[in-house]
């Protein structure tokens, strides 16, 4: 229908009949994609005729479009196939997985970022959680941060996310959408252009629901109170072009910093000018990721090893004032478990529930250790290599300046580090902040200028800044061994192996004692033979001291055994093998 057709429709309307009819007006705005000004026009021609005020009908009309763009991109969506469906059960016994996923996305696009492009790619598939992960991607404009996000969107299916530019203050209470168990996409921080809007927002991220009571008119006049709920849970994915944004949002998110050096800036343009020599573009097939998602199984998954990482936090550098951690380790445990449901096909049911492994650990650790601790340490990339150019900047001043100017006055502005680092002043200005609320730099007003300053025994590597334990630790507390496939470099990487499995004895009492008179006979054959026909490699028979009593867990023995005699000594035991000249009842230790 055309605007004038629409118009003609409101002419004979009234208040009784406006229900009935407002379905058939919205349905022709939508396919005749009016002009905003045209609607405003039909709205107040709707007023005249039926005393039902412009606001309603705007919200009237809100969530109509939002069903019919819901529905149009489930449309949009092809249905899976069985072959879809054995595709995504192979990705999920691939130990390979995740590095899979991240290389599937440098195909489509995506130059460096891989633990960006990792850490994002979880958070989404959070959303099948009852803790969806909500995440800012920060960096410079044109650095990349919304074609990383629209890109990783491409292995999520259209149900698992939604996508807007901007909102008014009260679109998600009134838009008629589903957010349970998704993502909504905001392109730029920027969007969230109000205090209600953020309030809103932080209230479906934090209670997993919306609930607001309003009053509104009915088509018969009178003032009726409503109340509109929306339920969850429901992340966030957004972008931001600053360093640090309020403290409320910060504390809910995960902070991904994209890489804005100029070194990278140089691959990512030699990528575009490789791919458009080619004249083709790589594309990947989408279909067996977005039944990876689907099959994702809607279990409980524990952690069982959780409080060991609690009791191993790099925790000593932390600042006193930590409350945003509590959020944070929760986060993390939330990652560990999505990377478990991702190889469920591979991981233990135990009562009905997933046991998260090692494995999942190191997996989640090397995609989100950094930026953990960029959060808790409210740091960055770039606030770290501005704190060095104000050391090494101020140094230099000090040495120039030394004996013809109080020490005390010299310090380092803004065009200094500008000229030094070969940034923008505004951008030098733009991770000021951070850097001075991370503890590297300190800022004092100089009239209407920044005078910087660098603190003393300040962390200036990245490296510095940790939290958690690194896998290999973990697993030496556990006592427990394992492999994994490394998602960033894809290299298989091998957990540590206990130094005292080679004495641990088999654990029921018969095949202890078997084990036992198995050696003993071996070891009276050896000696029964020549010398010269003695095998050199072959194993010798084990210590009395090391077969456990049949009457005691052998294995908790050996273990308690060789862990007393760490704590006493402060080394790492190695269990050696025995040489020829030894009888069987010596042992040899290597400290």
């Amino acid at each position: 229908m055309t605007f004038q057709d629409l118009l003609k429709r409101v002419e004979g309307a009234k208040a009784e009949t406006l229900p009935g009819l407002l379905p058939e007006l919205f349905r022709g705005i939508y396919e005749g994609g009016l002009l905003d000004t045209e609607l405003e026009a039909l709205f107040l021609a709707i007023k005249k005729k039926t005393g039902v005020s412009v606001g309603a009908l705007r919200k009237d009309w809100a969530r109509y479009r939002a069903t019919r763009e819901e529905e149009a991109r489930k449309e949009a969506a092809p249905p899976l196939t069985p072959e879809d469906r054995e595709a995504a059960r192979e990705l999920s016994e691939d130990p390979a997985l995740l590095h899979k996923a991240i290389r599937a996305l440098g195909t489509l696009g995506v130059v460096g970022e891989e633990e960006n492009r990792g850490l994002l790619y979880l958070a989404l598939l959070s959303a099948r959680t009852e803790a969806p992960i909500s995440v800012l991607v920060k960096g410079r404009s044109s650095s990349g941060k919304s074609f990383l996000v629209a890109t990783v969107l491409r292995l999520i299916p259209p149900r698992g996310y939604y996508e807007l530019s901007s909102m008014s203050a009260k679109a998600l209470v009134y838009a008629d959408l589903d957010f349970r168990h998704r993502h909504l996409v905001l392109y730029e921080e920027d969007g969230l252009n109000s205090e209600e809007v953020l309030y809103l927002v932080r209230t479906l991220l934090s209670e997993g629901q919306i609930r607001y009571l309003t009053v509104e008119k009915s088509p018969q006049g009178r003032m009726v109170a409503r109340e509109i709920a929306r339920p969850g849970p429901t992340g966030l994915i957004t972008t931001l072009t600053g360093g640090l944004t309020k403290e409320d949002n910060e504390t809910r998110t995960f902070s991904l910093y994209m890489d804005d050096s100029k070194g990278h800036t140089l691959r990512v343009v030699q990528a575009l000018a490789e791919r458009e020599a080619l004249g083709t573009r790589p594309e990947v097939e989408v279909a067996p990721w977005h039944a990876l998602y689907e099959a994702l199984p809607q279990v409980e998954v524990v952690v069982p090893y959780a409080p060991a990482i609690a009791r191993l936090l790099e925790a000593q550098d932390l600042p006193e004032d930590l409350t945003r951690l509590r959020r944070d380790f929760g986060r993390f445990l939330t990652l560990v478990k999505v990377v478990a449901l991702l190889h469920h096909a591979r991981r233990e049911e135990r009562e009905g529930r997933l046991v998260a492994s090692l494995e999942d650990y190191a997996l989640a650790y090397h995609l989100a250790a950094r930026p953990l601790a960029r959060s808790v340490h409210t740091v960055s990339p770039q606030a770290v290599a501005l704190a060095v150019a104000v050391r090494e900047v101020y140094e230099a001043k000090l040495e120039e300046l030394q004996g013809k100017v109080p020490e005390g006055s010299v310090a380092v502005y803004v065009k200094d580090l500008a000229r030094y680092l070969r940034w923008a002043k505004r951008t030098v200005q733009k991770w000021v902040d951070l850097a001075e609320a991370s503890g590297l730099v300190d800022v004092q007003k100089d009239g209407n200028r920044l005078a910087l300053r660098p603190v003393e025994g300040a962390p200036l590597e990245e490296a510095a800044f940790r939290l958690l334990p690194e896998p290999e630790r973990l697993a030496r507390e556990l006592g427990e061994g394992g492999r994994y496939v490394h998602p960033l470099t894809g290299e298989t990487c091998v957990l540590y192996l206990p130094p005292s499995a080679c004495a641990f004895s088999p654990k029921t009492e018969e095949n202890a004692l078997q084990d036992e008179e198995n050696h003993r006979a071996r070891h009276a054959h050896d000696r029964a033979r020549p010398p010269e026909e003695r095998p050199s490699g072959e194993e010798k028979p084990r210590a009395r001291s090391e077969v456990a009593s049949p009457s005691q867990n052998p294995e908790e023995r050996a273990r308690s055994e060789l862990e007393a005699l760490a704590e006493k000594t402060g080394a790492r035991v190695f269990h050696v093998p025995l040489p020829h000249a030894l009888e069987e009842d010596e042992v040899e230790v290597e400290l």
